[in-house]
């Protein structure tokens, strides 16, 4: 994964994100930005996820 993709935080989640930072750094993605406590935050990439997986 790399900067600029959308990704969730675990298969069987709801939002999803967009990394934008080398650091990181995901950013809720255009349909979640404006929700309650919406913000960017760091996470390890490794436990992301692609945005397109869905959860069996």
């Amino acid at each position: 994964m790399q900067t600029g993709d959308s990704v969730k935080l675990h298969a069987h989640g709801v939002t999803t994100f967009e990394i934008t930072e080398l650091d990181d750094t995901i950013t809720p993605s255009e349909t979640h930005a404006n929700a309650p406590g919406a913000y960017p935050f760091r996470i390890l990439r490794d436990s992301l996820v692609p945005a397109n997986t869905e959860g069996h």
